[in-house]
């Protein structure tokens, strides 16, 4: 079954996931893509992320963490579902980003409990209207009951952020913000 499975009863199905993703022009990364997508990201961010090994990986066991657009890429979104583990990690300040503790991941049929943005950047003014596009879709179409983390590493990402109603955080990692669940998980009040 392909699927990763919250532990409040909510369902993402990664085959769904995929499909939106594909409607909103992006694709699963191959290795040579997600080096490509994380050069993007590097020049627009002018610091170093995760290296491509690592963010490799992070997909691997979540089946879901790299995307990428455009042919030559121009654009990256990284997603990374989180356990339990993970999103008491991120909001106490544990969480390490570039290489995560794979128990802070939320593995393919795992519970899942919240998301981190790991990065989100375009090349060109089209390139970053896909990702915008993509971050506030599957957002509120796929993942509105669980909540949302991402840092702000620019001005620009700061400010898309507060466009798309994420708010800073304090106790977590630096600039981290936060967009709680939109939506009750199934089996939850409202």
């Amino acid at each position: 079954m392909n699927t990763i499975v919250n532990c409040k009863t909510s369902v993402v199905d990664l085959d769904g996931v995929a499909a939106k993703a594909a409607e909103l022009g992006f694709r699963r990364a191959s290795f040579s893509e997600l080096k490509q997508g994380v050069a993007v990201a590097e020049e627009l961010m002018a610091t170093k992320i995760a290296t491509p090994d690592a963010i490799a990986e992070m997909d691997r066991i979540t089946g879901m963490t790299a995307w990428v657009t455009g042919d030559p890429v121009d654009g990256v979104f990284l997603s990374l579902p989180l356990s339990a583990l993970g999103e008491s990690a991120v909001r106490n300040g544990t969480y390490v980003p570039g290489s995560p503790d794979p128990r802070h991941l939320c593995a393919v049929g795992a519970p899942c409990s919240a998301f981190y943005i790991g990065v989100y950047a375009g090349r060109t003014r089209e390139a970053r209207k896909r990702v915008m596009t993509a971050a506030a879709v599957m957002r509120v179409d796929l993942f509105s009951a669980f909540p949302c983390f991402a840092r702000g590493a620019t001005e620009d990402g700061r400010r898309s952020m507060e466009g798309l109603g994420f708010r800073p955080v304090a106790g977590g990692l630096p600039d981290l913000y936060v967009q709680e669940a939109l939506v009750p998980r199934a089996g939850e009040a409202a």
